[in-house]
């Protein structure tokens, strides 16, 4: 059984080498980690150099292109790696030691399949912080995982048959929100999703942060903040453009129910508040919390021709 670990580096000194050492210090010892540098300027470069002497699970994939960003450096990686299972691993987070062992016993290879775990909120110390964002995982399934996304990439594993979905369909990266909510999404449609109820990863949040778990605070101080709404109405846009995209790509092998689904929602700018507001109803389109559902849904049903109009 082959396990490949795929990371993506930028200027990531700071927390590479306790990654690494987490990595390291798992129960499951067959893996290999194979590390993509995104055209770091620190000494992330000299790090990996040193750590994958030291090691020879660990591979520095080395190519010219710099700054293609996570999503499409994560599925470069994807692309070049050849494995029974994957595991996608940030660069400054911390496993806990079972990680690899606990999700790798739920693993099956006899169709595409996706296991997510828990995380737990951290602080730049490991220090555990209050964050709703903990909580999300496993609250979504079914067509919600069209309008919204509980796993981060770091909690997941897939196998072969999906990855080979994935790379196969890959073409264009335009309108995909992020590569683990496009696998995501795949993995609902062709094969099946498990969601492991531990909390595996510590989940470091620091000032440099590609993408992380957002300001600390309940929902309520989140949705007070600046700029919220503006960021919602982004995410009804993102949904419904990858939405979109994902119909146009896989039209051709999705079930009769996918493309009623897929078609009545795209469908949405062409209809009425009624019946934009019934899908959620019909299709029982659910939410990472009621809030967000709520904020999503007000926003979907009377707004979304304008927020169409005005992201072109």
């Amino acid at each position: 059984m082959k396990v490949a670990i795929l990371m993506s580096t930028y200027n990531g000194e700071k927390y590479l080498k306790e990654q690494i050492e987490s990595l390291q210090k798992q129960t499951f010892k067959n893996w290999e980690l194979f590390i993509r540098d995104d055209g770091s300027t620190d000494n992330t470069v000299p790090i990996i150099n040193r750590l994958q002497r030291q090691d020879s699970r660990i591979h520095f994939m080395h190519d010219e292109k710099v700054q293609l960003r996570p999503m499409k450096s994560f599925l470069y990686l994807l692309s070049k790696v050849s494995a029974d299972y994957y595991f996608f691993c940030d660069q400054d987070d911390y496993w806990l030691s079972e990680k690899l062992d606990s999700m790798l016993k739920r693993g099956k290879l006899d169709k595409p399949q996706l296991v997510y775990c828990g995380l737990k909120c951290v602080d730049q110390n490991l220090k555990p912080l209050k964050n709703d964002f903990e909580n999300m995982m496993g609250t979504i399934w079914d067509y919600s995982r069209f309008i919204g996304n509980d796993m981060p990439g770091c909690v997941m594993m897939f196998n072969s048959k999906l990855r080979d979905i994935v790379i196969s369909s890959t073409k264009n990266y335009e309108g995909i929100v992020m590569h683990d909510w496009w696998i995501a999404l795949i993995a609902q449609t062709f094969g099946t999703i498990e969601f492991l109820n531990k909390k595996l990863i510590l989940y470091r949040q620091h000032g440099n942060n590609s993408i992380g778990a957002g300001k600390n605070g309940s929902l309520i101080e989140k949705i007070l903040q600046r700029g919220v709404i503006k960021k919602q109405k982004n995410l009804v846009y993102q949904t419904y453009n990858q939405s979109l995209v994902f119909y146009n790509t896989f039209k051709d092998q999705l079930t009769e129910n996918d493309k009623v689904f897929l078609k009545d929602y795209i469908n949405s700018p062409n209809k009425g508040l009624i019946y934009r507001n019934s899908l959620f109803k019909k299709y029982n389109l659910r939410g990472t919390s009621t809030i967000r559902l709520l904020a999503y849904k007000t926003l979907f049903v009377f707004n979304l021709n304008n927020i169409l109009k005005d992201s072109k």
